[in-house]
């Protein structure tokens, strides 16, 4: 089905810029076992992952059955908050930040994702709409390589290593995403240069925690 990109309004962002911001400025404390969400706080209050060094947070929550996430990161670096949707939580749909909107519209259903580890591998066609205009057409494609862990604060998770590429005009990228299906997100993303596979930059965070209402 198209997505229709539906933009945040500014109170919205601004509101969680605040929150975030809030967040992003306290102390970093080791997180407890027990306080370790799974993915059913997804579908209540939600979960926040937070990095120290450059300071960041992330937020996630079913808003209207949609995996949705906020992201502030460190005023000083200039960066303006962004939000994300997602068909899985492997697979990234829709993103807005700065008054503008990248959709990802997959011609078939990311849920197969789900069954990666029997499948192998899985693609898709895919289409690139800026602010509800088709800009290009390409394929997307998720590699099974495995299974890991993550180890966030006090934290541990089994993850599933997944390789993904985007190949898309003269557009290519990889990223090695982690994901642990008992937190029902990706907890840990590598960039992977596209030809070679040698790793360029990472995101990971120090801090995982149920959010608070």
């Amino acid at each position: 089905m198209p997505l229709r990109p539906r933009f945040p309004s500014v109170r919205a962002l601004t509101g969680a810029a605040l929150l975030f911001a809030g967040m992003i400025a306290a102390p970093l404390t080791p997180a407890r076992a027990a306080d370790c969400p799974d993915a059913g706080a997804l579908h209540a209050a939600g979960v926040t992952l937070t990095r120290n060094t450059p300071k960041m947070a992330q937020a996630y929550r079913y808003e209207n059955g949609t995996l949705t996430s906020y992201r502030v990161d460190d005023p000083e670096l200039g960066r303006p908050p962004k939000r994300e949707r997602y068909d899985h939580p492997l697979a990234v749909s829709l993103q807005e930040m700065d008054g503008r909107s990248f959709a990802l519209i997959y011609d078939d259903d990311p849920a197969r994702l789900d069954q990666l580890p029997q499948l192998g591998n899985w693609r898709t066609p895919v289409s690139l709409k800026v602010d509800g205009e088709t800009k290009d057409r390409g394929t997307i494609s998720y590699a099974y390589r495995g299974t890991g862990s993550v180890q966030i604060g006090a934290c541990r998770y089994d993850v599933w290593q997944v390789v993904e590429r985007i190949a898309m005009g003269k557009l290519r990228t990889a990223f090695l995403k982690e994901f642990s299906p008992k937190a029902g997100l990706v907890l840990r993303v590598t960039k992977l240069d596209p030809e070679t596979g040698k790793a360029q930059s990472q995101v990971a965070f120090d801090r995982i925690e149920t959010r608070q209402k």
